[in-house]
């Protein structure tokens, strides 16, 4: 994972870039790994792009589960609850973030269950669930971690 602001993945658009921009702009608790990569990767190929334990990253999901892990990392702090940003705003940025996969068959993989209630840690951090995008031509991942 780059850290440079300017630097996307080759083959991607400003907007796979903008997105991820905006949601760690928005999202200002914690740690928030944003980014789409092309290619059709494996579960594993794509955790260890963006700095996860890959044995940790193994929770095939739902859509409906992703959409509910999604809005919840986004909305609050993992470690005391505390809100960050409103559900609505949420739910907008994970939607504008799947965008990005329109016309895709996506596969969802995480650390945690639609409650966010357990997961298996996937960084050093305290606290850490995300959603991993696996589609036919490009991966994307939306992680956050929190301390106490």
């Amino acid at each position: 994972m780059h850290s440079s602001a300017n630097w996307k993945e080759p083959g991607l658009t400003d907007q796979d870039v903008d997105i991820c921009d905006r949601i760690r702009r928005e999202r200002r608790a914690g740690n928030t790994r944003c980014g789409v990569i092309a290619g059709k990767l494996t579960v594993a190929e794509v955790a260890r792009a963006f700095g996860l334990a890959d044995e940790a990253v193994c929770r095939s999901i739902s859509r409906a589960e992703a959409d509910r892990i999604a809005t919840r990392i986004l909305n609050v702090d993992l470690a005391y609850g505390s809100q960050i940003m409103g559900a609505s705003d949420a739910t907008e940025l994970w939607q504008q973030f799947m965008a990005l996969f329109d016309g895709q068959d996506v596969e969802f993989v995480s650390n945690t269950g639609a409650e966010c209630v357990s997961w298996t840690p996937a960084t050093p951090a305290t606290f850490d669930m995300g959603v991993l995008v696996l589609g036919a031509s490009k991966a994307g991942c939306l992680w956050v971690e929190d301390e106490d």
